[in-house]
């Protein structure tokens, strides 16, 4: 009899997993209340999209578009990509294949013309794959997708796709594959402090838990099952909530404790049905008929059975309709029901046959066009032999003519090659000395800074306070000249302090790149009070290595300094997002804008801004119209660390 642990699905995870509970989403939520940059609203939207996949496939879907609506109207490109991605997430979640497709090679395009990364169009591309059945495609886009992440330093990307890998090969039955991609990510996940890791630790414990049970050793499945439970639970990851029930179910009915799989398996089936997981529900409904048929309850069991063909009909999946009937079969003959066994098994073998027919058939169909394709290409090598029969001679120098030349062009192309090699040599070596050279600008700048910030400090400063003291020694004269003179110097005091903060900040210097930004901003207000200048800070601790942080600093100094001074603007707001190792800054302005055809972004500051963006290795992107101009600049803390 064939073992009901072979129908045991493997769920997959996403590469963007976070950890997931109602907080976070209630704080996005809130989030989106506030008058928000347009930027950092699509953002959002675009997080409680993905959020609600794993909870509520109608409310993802509503948040997706929302965002995609709002990221093509602003041109924002990275916004553009996630939402496609959510989209075509959803879709797949709900078993419409292509739509999903369309919206991951829509994601796809976005991503490759806009140079925005790409690593979870990868995982959910590779994912798509397996659930059409299609491993060697899943299994080639997963090695793509890891190749890609290796090459820019994605810890998370590359652990997601060994967890899809591992599932993939145990879905083809090669269980030393699977637990070979399994343990590499659980080594992965063992030595990284990432949260999304953290997250996506309970589908690779559930996974590994799924082999050992394959593997008939029951007991250390338990134990990874129970592990993955309450990793999830903790996570609130519903969907593979209802995997560990299943597969709790599942073990305990091998074991033999009927009434113990009972409880879980209900548990599965109630969470599936309300994700709408027709797959999955198929998957339960069959074990369930199972187990109630081996407790001899036959209404129970052709209840089960009878409500897994209809999905399986319903969605036109004959292979899954053929695993229905053989489950059926099995479960009859374990009830001496040999009949109704039979029947079922004659239908299962009837689908099957069905399945490997349309199989069949496709293949003779590409057999038949490579045939033809040989047949064309043997006439013309015919065709040929012939015409070089009847003209010996010239085919002879016709042949040494190309010879020499194909000779030329691969000693040509050879030197070319070696040309572009050195080229890139160069290039590489003008690169690493142009960015010595920027960090020795931006160090010197730095230093000339302080020393001007001392001067004025201990100098300036000190100078204006000994004329002032001396001043105020003649107040007894009552003399309305040297009150005024007392109060110019003090002003001159307060500025030169100014000057003497702008240019070396204690806060910065003393606390980190949030304290310095918020008192900043603060000192700002005081200065400008016609402006509003908010200031806000989202998501966990910036920990960034103190040049990164003074170099952050100095762009959100030259940003608001430029809205200010050009911009007209009523408002402005300057916002630090920090999520794991990605630190994003955004500087966003009510004013007039400037158009970026006309010059507008070539002044020395922002090419002072681009230099040091460039320094960090990060990412900006900004829109400027009428409306005003919104700055996006990405920092991925182990770039600028690694160096």
């Amino acid at each position: 009899m064939k073992s009901i642990l072979l129908i045991v699905g493997l769920w997959f995870v996403l590469a963007s997993a976070g950890a997931q509970n109602e907080s976070t989403i209630d704080s996005l939520k809130f989030e989106l209340t506030k008058n928000q940059p347009d930027s950092v609203q699509v953002k959002i939207l675009n997080e409680l999209a993905y959020y609600f996949s794993y909870q509520n496939i109608d409310t993802s879907f509503t948040y997706a578009r929302q965002a995609l609506k709002e990221a093509e109207q602003m041109g924002y490109h990275a916004g553009n990509a996630k939402a496609h991605l959510y989209i075509g997430n959803a879709f797949m979640f709900t078993n419409q294949y292509d739509s999903a497709r369309y919206y991951f090679n829509e994601a796809s395009k976005i991503c490759d013309r806009y140079n925005v990364k790409k690593s979870a169009v990868y995982s959910s591309l590779g994912i798509l794959y397996k659930a059409e059945g299609n491993y060697e495609k899943a299994i080639d886009t997963y090695f793509k997708g890891i190749a890609y992440d290796e090459r820019t330093n994605n810890h998370y990307g590359k652990f997601i796709k060994l967890i899809n890998l591992g599932n993939v090969y145990s879905k083809m039955g090669n269980l030393n594959k699977s637990v070979e991609y399994e343990l590499q990510a659980l080594k992965l996940a063992n030595t990284s402090k990432n949260q999304n890791m953290q997250f996506a630790l309970g589908t690779l414990l559930n996974n590994i838990g799924g082999s050992y049970a394959q593997l008939k050793d029951f007991d250390k499945a338990l134990q990874y099952f129970k592990e993955s439970l309450a990793v999830n639970t903790k996570n609130q990851n519903t969907k593979e909530i209802a995997r560990n029930y299943n597969n709790l179910g599942v073990v305990y009915h091998e074991k033999g404790d009927l009434e113990k799989a009972l409880e879980f398996l209900k548990k599965a089936l109630k969470i599936r049905e309300d994700l709408k997981d027709e797959d999955e529900q198929i998957e339960t409904q069959m074990v369930l008929g199972t187990v109630y048929g081996k407790m001899k309850n036959e209404t129970l069991s052709e209840f089960h059975f009878s409500k897994a063909l209809q999905i399986a009909q319903k969605i036109n999946d004959k292979s899954l309709m053929s695993e229905v009937y053989l489950a059926m079969s099995d479960s009859y003959t374990l009830q001496n029901k040999h009949s109704r066994a039979l029947q079922n098994f004659k239908n299962h073998a009837q689908f099957k046959d069905s399945v490997l027919l349309e199989n069949n058939l496709k293949n003779i169909n590409e057999i038949e066009i490579k045939y033809q394709t040989e047949k064309k290409d043997r006439a013309i090598v015919e065709q040929q032999l012939k015409l070089q029969k009847q003209k010996a001679q010239n085919s002879y120098m016709l042949g040494t003519l190309i010879f020499l030349l194909f000779m030329a062009i691969l000693l040509f192309f050879l030197f070319k090659q070696r040309q572009k090699r050195k080229n890139q040599e160069i290039l590489t070596l003008k690169r690493e000395f142009q960015i010595k050279t920027l960090e020795s600008l931006i160090e010197g700048e730095e230093k000339e800074r302080l020393r001007i910030a001392k001067e004025l400090h201990d100098g300036v400063n000190g100078d204006l306070s000994a004329i002032k003291y001396k001043l105020s020694s003649l107040m007894e004269m009552n003399n309305a000249v040297i009150k005024e003179a007392i109060a110019m110097i003090d002003d001159s005091c307060k500025q030169v302090r100014a000057i003497s903060h702008n240019l070396v900040p204690p806060s910065l210097e003393s606390f980190n790149l949030v304290e310095a930004t918020q008192v900043y901003c603060d000192n700002l207000n005081d200065l400008h009070p016609e402006i509003n200048i908010v200031f806000q800070h989202l998501g966990d601790a910036v920990n960034m290595h103190k040049k990164a942080e003074i170099n952050a600093y100095r762009i959100i100094q030259e940003l608001v300094g430029n809205s200010i001074k050009h911009a007209e603007a009523t408002t402005i707001n300057v916002q630090i997002s920090s999520y794991g190792d990605n630190v994003q800054i955004t500087v966003e302005d009510d004013g007039k804008g400037f158009d970026k055809n006309q010059g507008g972004a070539s002044g020395i500051g922002l090419s002072n801004v681009q230099s040091r963006v460039n320094y960090l290795k990060a990412e900006i992107d900004f829109i400027s119209n009428e409306k005003g101009t919104s700055y996006t600049i990405d920092i991925d803390k182990n770039e600028f660390n690694d160096d």
